[in-house]
């Protein structure tokens, strides 16, 4: 063979050469690269993880959705499905306007921007009343309630007075079961002395809990009520173990002395007598 042809084939092998290491060098270069740009992809950090990474691993940051309570005070304005539920609620308790919502001691509540747990309120209240909040501890580790009760919640406006609250929820009480209370029944009578509607509205105070929903603490003077900031909250188990023992008839038989409060035993019905 001749001296140049050999000299040329040697070239072309050692050109063959250096191009399949480049190509391999290219190759390994851009595999490191997209490597490399999936570590530092901001997307890389919202991948669920692959099969072979265990659910539990603590490496792994998780995170949650808080779910907004589906009871919103600004949400009860016009026919919505809220004001409906709400309607509903105290429909089946013989409440009127008198309550703006009624929510079970387990549910969460909305007033403006501020979220409002009803378990919360009932820690910081009972104990001022001298009572217990029982809840129990689940398998789970979860905090359950003893016991789920309903309360009536009536939020505060401009120119609200307790006073003014309390005889709402009485005259709603007693408008469902089909007596109607006049507007000046709370007043006292020519003697001076107070009226029996009158006595039962001061002791609804003792019942009561006025609640500042942006301090998150229960109001020390009830009488000072604050448009949107506070909320006056009303165990109806309570309301109602007390006024359905008052016969209206009877109601100005009542006798209160600031702290405890008397009811008439309630007339035999003569219906039944006979």
């Amino acid at each position: 063979m001749p001296r140049s042809l050999e000299k040329n084939r040697t070239k072309r092998f050692k050109s063959l050469i250096a191009a399949g290491v480049a190509l391999v060098g290219l190759f390994f270069w851009v595999r490191d690269r997209q490597q490399m740009e999936k570590i530092e992809s901001p997307m890389a950090t919202q991948a669920s993880p692959g099969p072979f990474e265990p659910a539990n691993d603590p490496l792994v940051v998780r995170g949650t959705i808080e779910q907004l309570p589906e009871i919103d005070f600004s949400r009860l304005d016009g026919e919505t499905e809220l004001t409906r539920l709400m309607n509903l609620r105290k429909h089946e308790l013989g409440m009127g306007k008198s309550l703006d919502m009624i929510v079970g001691s387990d549910e969460v509540f909305k007033v403006g921007r501020t979220i409002v747990r009803m378990d919360e309120i009932l820690k910081k209240s009972l104990p001022a009343k001298r009572r217990i909040f029982e809840e129990t501890i689940a398998a789970s580790g979860a905090v359950v309630p003893g016991s789920t009760a309903e309360y009536g919640i009536h939020v505060v406006r401009k120119g609200d007075n307790i006073w003014n609250i309390h005889f709402g929820i009485i005259q709603d009480y007693y408008k469902a079961r089909g007596v109607s209370i006049p507007g000046r029944a709370d007043e006292p009578r020519k003697e001076g002395f107070s009226s029996g509607i009158g006595k039962l509205l001061k002791f609804s105070e003792t019942i009561v809990t006025i609640y500042n929903i942006l301090e998150k603490d229960v109001a020390k003077d009830i009488n000072l009520l604050e448009p949107l900031s506070k909320i006056v909250v009303y165990n109806m188990n309570e309301v109602f173990s007390l006024l359905q023992e008052i016969d209206y008839d009877n109601v100005d038989r009542i006798q209160f002395d600031g702290e405890t409060i008397w009811i008439p035993a309630q007339q035999p019905d003569k219906k039944a007598m006979n």
